[in-house]
Parts: C-alpha cells; structure tokens; sequence
C-alpha cells in the first residue's frame, strides 16, 4: 500500500465506516491504489454519475440496507447530489485542492503522470506557504526530486518491498514488487536518491527465481480484469476491449523504462492506465515478441527462434477473429503512414532495444537517454496521430532489461546461433552443456512453455556471457526487470 493510498483510506475511515460518499474529481483514489485496497476489504464502489439513475439504485438497493459495505464515488463536481444522500452517507474529499491544499490544483491537473507517492513525500516536507501555478511547477519540476524527498521515498518503498518479500506471494504481488521496485531504479539511476540498493535487487531476483521455478508453468491459466497476465494474452484482451485498435510494441522497454517515459512527458495529455504482465523466458524478442503479436505461447509457434513469421502470424490472428487481411497493418517506426481503410496495427519500436545494446553508461545511461527521447515527443506524436485516426491505442513491451556482468563466453557448440543472447543461450538438445553449466554461473531453465528438445542455459543473478568484468545493459534472463513488463492503456481525450 502506498502512501497516498494509505493517506485516503484513513481519510475514508473504512475500518470504521461501511457507507462513504466519496467526492473524488481528480481520481486520486483510483490511481494512488486506494480503491483496489476498499474493494479487498469488501467494498463494492458505485460510480455516480447520473442523479435519476442513482436514486432508483439507491431507493431498489441501498436506503434499507445498512450492513452493505459501499462506496459511492462522484467524480464530476458539477453532478448534483441531494441533501438526503450527503446526510446519509460519510462524505470524505479526496481531489487535489482537499489532499495537498498548498499547492495550485489546475498545475497538478497537468501532470498527469506524476508519481503521487513522491509527490505525498515532498508535500509533507514543504513547509512555506501558498504556490501558485508557476511555483507550483517549479516544486514539480525540481524541488520533489530533492534528494532528501528521494531518499525519503526510497527507503520507504524498499522497506515495502522487504516486507512483501517474507510472504506468500502471487503473481499479483510480484506485480506489485516490480513497479515498486521500478519506481525505486527510477530514484537511483536517475540520480536524485543515493541509496544502494543492490543487496536488495540480490534478494528481489533471488526470491524471484525461485517462485519463477515453482509457479511461472500456472500463471498461463490466469486471467485478471485489469489487463492480460502474460505478453501472448495481449491480443485476446484489446479484442475484448475494442475494435479499431493499434499497439505499439516497444522492443525491450522494462518497467523502469516506461516509467521513465512517463515521468519526462509532463505534456502527455492522456490519461494511461499501466498494468503488468509476464514475458516468455528465455526473455528475448524472436521468443516473447513472438508470442505477442501471435497470440500463442512459444511452443505452439513453427519457430520459436526466427521472427521471420511474425507479420504472418499477427495477420493471422486478427483475420481468425472476425477482421479482413487488407484490415490489418504491420509496420515499423515512430513514423507511420497508415492507409485510410486499417482498423487493426500493430507497431515494433525498436528504440529502447537498440539503446540497450549500444549503452555504455549502464543504467544511469539508459535513464538519461529515455528521458531525452521522451521530451523529443517522438512518441507523444505517435499516440496522438493515432487517436486522432479514431484507434484504442495499447503499448505494449516483450521483455525488460538489467544492467549485468560479463563472466566470460562459453563456446558455441550445439547452439542455436540466431538465439544467443548474452544472459542465455539455447542448445540443441543432444550438446554436452556440463561444462558450461560447471563453469559459469548459470542454471538450466525447464522451458516452461517452450520447445521440446532443447536446452535452455540462463545466466544466474546479475550476470552476462561476455568480457570477463564489463558491464552490460542486456536481457534473455529471468530477472524481474526482464520478465515483468508494461502494458499500457492510452485513454483519448
């Protein structure tokens, strides 16, 4: 649970109150996380939006019930609510000008994408007077991502993290881990927080690995309403959700990537909704990008090694579900010159990829370079040349990133050339790999959802085949950086 999030919830008094009114204009309760927690504790939240409507709910529904653990949620301040309901119900304000009164609401408005935990640190230690617009961004823009705010908040997230990793947890909680521990990357190699936190990144993929291992051939058989739960879900959830669709795949972008993405846009004027998924491991992209655009799980393709079918097999895909194949586009780069009649796209983005694999300043290098092309509002084009063509736009990523160590190159003998990457290689099923597996650190990963006949080598922790002691920004692994990824919901204006 966030801060914010924390902050709402005591406000709401849900362990004390069982009908809430709650007056939400800027939908902080939905983003800080606050709503998700109520709904666990039982709550059933009732969106306001048309007084007639409401009151024939109300009168059928909720006048006689008292034990009905409820929460009515107005968004729109213009939406008229009568006298009897406010009396009846506990009427809590949770929009920008009640939760941070100091600063100026129409400025906050404008960032949409501001990380509001960070937001709540930096508030709490502000002790001046009234902002108004300019100094309101001003504040923002700088003074947020002082490093007291950004230590503050880092050690308060890690220390979430710590906790979380001594339970029971589910793909839902490692969801939960990624984006913390994204946010808390995004602190360090942006170079506002200077904690170290690698003994915590140890413990986080050292845990990870292990669930992986156990649980990841499951989490196949999961569904969630929020979004698809594995990269291959992709499709079957934008075709539940729409009709005139385009998605944008960004080659390699983690987590932390996006978030980043996000946090250098101020402009970005769309509301986005990000959830998680799970990419195929080995995580490289003819194996996981593969998957996305087919629909299918790695074993299911012709060749889980070659993305020579890939546009065959996403036109396959949309002509099975009702869509003609002259509907259908296929396409590369920030530049995209769709015919009037396509009501279905898909985009391959390889900027972050190509990035990665040229990176020589790490992390912190790849955070710089994302933020620089983020402001460029290459992207920011993309999205809205798309929307103003009438599509859902999605973003989606095949696999993530982390900063490794090379221990060496192994020989190539019976490995399959076009699929080595630096943290994993696949052999033909009868190569002797014992010395490999004996001198490097590595593990051999089952091949969950891959191929039969092979051998699937994976380098273990933090490190990479290639030059003994340098540093790498690289993938094929089963890190958390690697394997959970973003996908992305672009609502219109």
């Amino acid at each position: 649970m966030g801060l914010l999030s924390q902050y709402i919830l005591e406000k709401m008094a849900v362990d004390y109150e069982n009908q809430v009114l709650l007056f939400d204009y800027d939908g902080l309760s939905e983003r800080s996380g606050a709503l998700r927690v109520a709904r666990n504790k039982g709550f059933q939240i009732i969106e306001y939006t048309d007084p007639e409507e409401f009151r024939y709910f109300y009168e059928l529904k909720l006048r006689d019930n008292r034990d009905v653990k409820v929460i009515i949620r107005v968004m729109d301040e213009k939406i008229y609510v009568p006298y009897d309901i406010r009396k009846r119900y506990y009427n809590v304000f949770v929009d920008y000008a009640s939760v941070f009164p100091r600063l100026d609401p129409v400025e906050l408005k404008r960032f949409r994408h501001i990380d509001l935990d960070l937001l709540y640190i930096a508030y709490q230690n502000y002790f001046s007077g009234v902002l108004g617009a300019k100094a309101t961004r001003n504040f923002i823009e700088k003074e947020m991502f002082s490093r007291k705010n950004a230590n503050e908040f880092v050690d308060i997230v890690c220390g979430k993290i710590e906790r979380c990793l001594e339970g029971e947890l589910n793909y839902r909680d490692w969801f939960e881990i990624a984006r913390d521990w994204a946010r808390v990357r995004l602190m360090v190699d942006g170079g506002f927080s200077d904690r170290d936190v690698k003994q915590l990144s140890a413990k986080i993929n050292g845990v990870f690995k292990l669930w992986m291992l156990e649980n990841y051939g499951l989490v196949s058989a999961s569904t969630s309403i929020e979004g698809p739960v594995m990269v291959h879900k992709i499709n079957d959830y934008m075709l539940s959700k729409s009709q005139k669709i385009a998605l944008i795949v960004i080659d390699g972008m983690s987590l932390e990537n996006w978030f980043t993405v996000l946090a250098s846009c101020p402009d970005l004027e769309y509301d986005i909704e990000t959830v998680c998924c799970f990419a195929m491991v080995p995580t490289v992209t003819p194996v996981s990008r593969q998957s996305i655009f087919s629909g299918k799980l790695p074993v299911s393709h012709n060749d889980a090694f070659s993305l020579k079918d890939e546009e065959k097999e996403w036109v396959e895909y949309w002509v099975s579900n009702g869509y003609r194949e002259s509907d259908v586009y296929f396409g590369r780069g920030m530049e995209v010159d769709l015919p009037h009649n396509i009501k279905v796209a898909g985009i391959i983005v390889n900027f972050i990829d190509d990035l990665m694999h040229g990176q020589m300043q790490g992390q912190k290098g790849m955070y710089w370079d994302i933020a620089h092309w983020a402001r460029s509002g290459e992207l920011k084009r993309l999205i809205g040349n798309l929307i103003n063509r009438g599509f859902d736009v999605y973003i989606a990523s095949d696999h993530g990133n982390i900063e490794a160590v090379g221990q060496g190159r192994p020989k190539n003998e019976g490995v399959l050339t076009e699929m080595t990457s630096l943290r994993a290689r696949v052999y033909q099923d009868f190569a002797i790999t014992e010395e490999v597996e004996e001198k490097f650190r590595v593990f051999r990963y089952p091949g969950t959802y891959m191929p039969k006949g092979y051998r699937y080598i994976i380098c273990d922790e933090d490190t990479a085949f290639g030059i003994k002691g340098e540093s790498y920004v690289c993938h094929g692994g089963m890190s958390a950086e690697e394997v959970i990824v973003p996908f992305a919901r672009i609502k219109g204006m």
